[in-house]
């Protein structure tokens, strides 16, 4: 018997029990996976991401605090563990590169101070603005693959990477002069 998101919800509310968190798990795991993968594009890692949110999510009885709908707070959860995890990949490899620059000259320490404020920049872009912008400038993935992989419109991705670009030109202009 198939149920519903609300109804597997309700039944973890309610019962508290391993039977329905059983239920939870099978509903939503390979989706959840796909979607970690789609954004990490690393399987183990995506593998990883998923089961601690389900570890988490039954340790810490977070399903009494989903107010709203359960696929999408569980598919939010897993996109910003997701881009959590690669925003500390990239971490890792700019700090393990740090004892290179030390020694670079001035200008490449310019670039590399410029990059970090472009990255600042593009985390505090508005959310659905910077998730299009990542997909597609980081990913390289195409405006159509974004709209899929988002499940939004073309024209939705050109209007975020329009503000994206714009936004970023703005603040890194004054503070750059380039």
């Amino acid at each position: 018997m198939v149920r519903s998101p609300e109804d597997i919800l309700f039944g973890l509310q309610q019962d508290d029990n391993k039977e329905a968190f059983e239920v939870f798990f099978r509903y939503y795991h390979n989706r959840l996976l796909l979607w970690a993968n789609s954004i990490v594009k690393n399987p183990q890692a995506a593998e990883d991401i998923v089961q601690d949110f389900f570890m988490d999510f039954w340790r810490n009885k977070r399903y009494y605090s989903v107010r709203s709908d359960l696929t999408s707070y569980c598919f939010q959860i897993i996109r910003n563990t997701s881009l959590k995890y690669i925003s500390q990949k990239k971490e890792i490899k700019n700090i393990q590169g740090m004892e290179n620059l030390l020694s670079a000259d001035d200008g490449i320490l310019m670039d590399i101070e410029f990059k970090q404020r472009i990255y600042l920049e593009i985390d505090k872009l508005p959310e659905k603005c910077r998730e299009v912008f990542v997909h597609c400038v980081l990913y390289g993935k195409t405006y159509a693959n974004t709209a899929e992989d988002l499940g939004v419109s073309i024209n939705t991705v050109r209007t975020h990477m329009t503000r994206a670009f714009r936004t970023l030109r703005e603040k890194l202009a004054s503070e750059f002069g380039r």
